[in-house]
């Protein structure tokens, strides 16, 4: 058996069935994946995207159920976290964004996982003008008041962070190249995903690269975008899934 924990937001929704086929071919199997992740996710708080509210990633469900599992069903661990950097945009300071990505690193520690930090996407950030910036944050984070520069010292004293946090945990720091990403500075071109993707995997010495993706029908594909998360408030009201939400394929779904 082999375990995964995915950490992040947007760009692991956005290609989640892909996501889970890559793991399923490159990893020995059965395979449990522990994933967090969602439009918008915060590390530090709860986070919204239009009606839909998610936990912070530090104070979700998935740390209880990975410690059980791992005291159940001993596997070895894989980790990956991605996707840093919403928790800026939202106004938090990089010192605070750290906090909490520590206390995720450090319980991750305990498994002795094979781990994975991506970096920010430095290279397409700054290709940002002001403009866009604050028309974004005008109209989907009205709250935040931090000017662009500002923003820019905050991102680039993150990823100074991220190299600092990989040494102290022994992960493997991953680069997101300009090529990853066009017009849109944060979310990976769908033609660059598979690419993508099984660069930040093979940051793992178990995983393979190699082997062919498994079948995936467009039922399946609709199954795995919709399989709920143990908690979340959808207009205000409070929903709970019981997990594991999904096995497809041999790979049995943990969803926070």
């Amino acid at each position: 058996m082999t375990r995964v924990v995915l950490l992040g937001a947007s760009n692991i929704a956005i290609a989640f069935p892909q996501i889970v086929r890559q793991l399923s071919a490159g990893l020995p199997g059965p395979l449990e994946l522990f994933a967090a992740f969602g439009h918008g996710r915060s590390y530090c708080t709860w986070s919204r995207v239009l009606a839909r509210r998610l936990p912070g990633i530090d104070r979700c469900g998935l740390w209880a159920d990975l410690e059980r599992a791992v005291a159940e069903r001993p596997a070895r661990t894989l980790a990956l976290l991605t996707d840093i950097g919403n928790d800026l945009i939202y106004g938090s300071a990089a010192d605070v964004l750290e906090r909490h990505l520590v206390t995720c690193l450090t319980a991750l520690s305990a498994y002795q996982p094979e781990l994975v930090v991506t970096r920010l996407p430095l290279a397409s950030i700054e290709r940002l003008s002001a403009l866009r910036y604050h028309s974004t944050r005008f109209f989907f984070f009205p709250k935040t008041r931090v000017s662009w520069p500002e923003m820019l010292q905050r991102a680039r004293g993150m990823d100074d962070a991220l190299a600092g946090l990989a040494t102290r945990f022994s992960a493997r720091l991953i680069d997101q190249p300009l090529a990853w990403y066009g017009f849109d500075p944060i979310h990976i071109r769908q033609r660059r995903r598979t690419e993508a993707w099984r660069t930040m995997f093979s940051g793992w010495p178990s995983y393979d690269a190699g082997r062919p993706l498994p079948r995936c029908s467009q039922q399946d594909r609709l199954r795995l975008r919709l399989a709920a998360p143990e908690e979340r408030l959808l207009f205000g009201r409070l929903q709970l899934k019981s997990q594991p939400a999904l096995t497809w394929n041999g790979v049995s779904l943990h969803l926070y």
